[in-house]
């Protein structure tokens, strides 16, 4: 197919299609008076890391991990989900726990979770974007244990 470089077929409008899905209907192009901004606005949605995947119809499935019952034994260990958590809940606990929601190679990473502080939810301004939790005992000599999280999108 041939493009021109003004009208609604425009190799821009495929480029733009999937940030604004139905468009030239969709009220989200609609905000922008330009193929320009718009471009501009798909940068920034890219950059920020925005599902670009959008269902104009309003049946979207809920993105969220559930885990119960994660052992908690002997060395460092880790559960992972598919996606980028904007919001972790980790509840049940029993005994003091070290988690982290980056690399546990340094020692400001960890966080000290103690029973009294369950349920315990990490939800930053602009969302955690964590891909797994990495726990462990506080101290070796600690009786194995469980817990259980919620990862959300």
């Amino acid at each position: 197919m041939t493009y021109g470089l003004i009208g609604a077929e425009t190799p821009i409008d495929d480029l733009l299609e999937q940030y604004f899905p139905g468009r030239p209907k969709s009220q989200l192009y609609q905000v922008f008076e330009s193929e320009q901004a718009a471009l501009m606005a798909a940068l920034l949605m890219e950059l920020r890391g925005d599902d670009i995947d959008q269902d104009t119809s309003g049946s979207e499935e809920a993105v969220y991990f559930s885990e119960a019952g994660v052992a908690v034994e002997g060395e460092e260990q880790s559960v992972e989900w598919n996606f980028s958590a904007d919001t972790v809940v980790i509840y049940g606990l029993d005994t003091t726990l070290a988690v982290a929601f980056k690399s546990p190679n340094k020692a400001n990473r960890l966080i000290k979770l103690q029973p009294d502080d369950a349920p315990f939810s990490l939800s930053p301004p602009g969302g955690l974007k964590a891909g797994q939790v990495w726990y462990r005992k506080m101290n070796d000599t600690d009786a194995d244990t469980s817990f259980n999280v919620l990862a959300f999108k």
